[in-house]
């Protein structure tokens, strides 16, 4: 008769025995479970290469190239050729592709060259006298030179700041074109959302909306408070089908500060300027010096701004914006 093997105490502890040193090798072998996946993915469309952060695959970057930003890339970058930052959502990085500069500086600061920013939100830039840059001009983005342009489409920059000029973005004799992008939430001393000074700034179906200029000063001194949108100086600035609103300056140009003789405003198609205030005067727009003018086919407006619309009195189109 055949007898069954028992499966008693001992025969336990022998197939025990022989399974422990498969079981440490199957330990080795698997992945570690609790590993946090990458929080940052950066591609380069012509080399297929993948990087860890866009500043190293910038500087790896030739001119033309794509680079494909996934998930939240933490730091600052500088740019100085033709490249294109374009956001990606898929399955391993499924959040919105952002650019956070975790306090550390301006996220972006483009020197030389045109940087192309698509899909992308920029936040957490500060730009200080502390921070590692060393800048105080554009928390955001910073545009900086007659060779350096950027152009912004169907992104958001918002949470930024800045010690003096450009929470949100700042340009310095520089070209910024900004479509189908918002720049929101943003403050500095002066000109919370965007600052230009000698910059060529085109808005195209944007918003600036809900910066303010918190320098605690007037205008005119060193502490400041002007623009809570836009400061316009001695460059030209061009509105199509785009908003200011909800903008606020502790003094003057709650709105738009349009300053010098060289400084140019156009507003067309159905631009707004609109529900902001400054606690002086401007509230919608303080008029230093230069020209402001509408195209015709301007059919928006200069209204509900707190405590005046324009000041001094101005005539914009066939429109009489007073204070």
């Amino acid at each position: 008769m055949t007898k069954r093997f028992a499966r008693g105490p001992n025969r336990v502890l022998a197939i025990v025995a022989m399974l422990a040193p498969l079981a440490g090798l199957l330990v080795v072998l698997a992945p570690a479970g609790g590993a946090a996946p990458p929080t940052c993915g950066v591609s380069n469309v012509r080399t297929h290469k993948d990087y860890g952060s866009v500043q190293a695959a910038a500087d790896a970057a030739k001119a033309g190239d794509t680079l494909e930003v996934k998930g939240t890339c933490v730091g600052t970058t500088s740019v100085h050729r033709n490249i294109t930052l374009r956001g990606i959502t898929n399955k391993a990085f499924p959040g919105r592709p952002t650019l956070d500069g975790a306090g550390t500086g301006t996220v972006l600061h483009v020197t030389n060259g045109t940087a192309t920013v698509d899909g992308l939100t920029i936040t957490h830039g500060v730009a200080s006298v502390l921070s590692t840059d060393g800048c105080c001009y554009g928390g955001g983005m910073a545009v900086m030179g007659a060779t350096a342009a950027a152009h912004v489409v169907d992104s958001l920059v918002a949470g930024n700041s800045a010690a003096k000029f450009g929470g949100g973005i700042a340009v310095r004799e520089g070209t910024l074109t900004v479509a189908d992008t918002s720049v929101s939430e943003n403050s500095a001393s002066s000109s919370g959302g965007i600052d230009s000074d000698g910059g060529m700034v085109t808005l195209t179906h944007s918003s600036v909306s809900g910066n303010e200029a918190t320098g605690g000063g007037t205008c005119t001194a060193a502490g400041l408070s002007c623009a809570g949108g836009i400061w316009n100086f001695a460059g030209t600035l061009t509105l199509i089908d785009s908003t200011v609103s909800r903008n606020k300056a502790a003094d003057r140009g709650g709105g738009i500060v349009v300053q010098s003789s060289e400084a140019i405003l156009t507003l067309s198609g159905t631009s707004t300027i609109s529900s902001n205030e400054a606690g002086e005067f401007g509230g919608g727009i303080w008029f230093r010096s230069g020209t402001i003018s509408a195209t015709a086919d301007w059919t928006g407006s200069v209204s509900g701004n707190t405590p005046d619309q324009c000041s001094p009195s101005v005539t914009i189109g066939s429109t009489i914006c007073s204070a």
